[in-house]
């Protein structure tokens, strides 16, 4: 299956999760990373779930699902321990037209890839519906190559990125000069985490573009 990859604004959205158990709690704390607001639908929930409600971080009906605890959420989630009730509320949500991600059973519209997550840089892995065990992996191993100070690398980047557009109005010429810039001498540096390298080289590339800049900031 060839899938349409696409990131989705949710902060602020009404989104909601069917189900009370473990599964249903790392897909909770997947949605409030990204800001969401979470309603919960269980008859019973987890002691991590029932952490999350106390704390005012999620909302829960406490009831078996039916299509009538529907609001207008943007996101269902269906990950009850039951193949019938996922499916009731795959089709309760195919109906209502809300994006839907079921665990275990067909019926959903979109899958949640393995994400590498740093600050605001992610990364996500998918191999389709074919093997998650595999995406799983290669994020594993792709997370002893992107550390933590790869959320730095991020925003020492955008703050030039707003730089080069400055210096750089010509959209094709900045193409160019990323490409000059970014390579693998450049992906060294961001794993040695020698940032001020990586800084010097931008600025030497803005040289040969015959514009100058001292800190990357207007």
């Amino acid at each position: 299956m060839i899938l349409y990859p696409i990131n989705l604004d949710v902060i602020g959205k009404p989104c909601v999760v069917v189900g009370g158990g473990k599964v249903a709690l790392r897909k909770i704390l997947g949605l409030l990373t990204a800001g969401a607001r979470v309603k919960v639908i269980a008859p019973e929930i987890c002691a991590g779930v029932e952490e999350l409600v106390q704390r005012g971080a999620i909302s829960w009906t406490q009831a078996k699902f039916s299509e009538e605890l529907l609001g207008d959420e943007v996101i269902l989630i269906a990950a009850t321990d039951s193949l019938k009730v996922n499916r009731q509320a795959c089709e309760a949500a195919q109906a209502r037209k809300i994006l839907v991600n079921a665990v275990n059973v067909a019926g959903g519209n979109f899958y949640v890839p393995s994400t590498l997550r740093r600050d605001e840089f992610l990364l996500t892995v998918s191999t389709g519906t074919h093997s998650p065990a595999f995406a799983r992996f290669i994020r594993q191993m792709l997370e002893e190559e992107i550390d933590e100070q790869f959320g730095a690398s991020l925003e020492m980047i955008s703050a030039w990125r707003r730089e080069i557009k400055r210096l750089l109005p010509n959209y094709a010429a900045r193409e160019i000069f990323w490409q000059e810039v970014l390579n693998r001498e450049a992906w060294e540096l961001l794993r040695r985490g020698e940032l001020d390298k990586l800084e010097e080289r931008i600025k030497h590339a803005l040289k040969s573009f015959g514009v100058e800049s001292h800190d990357g900031t207007d």
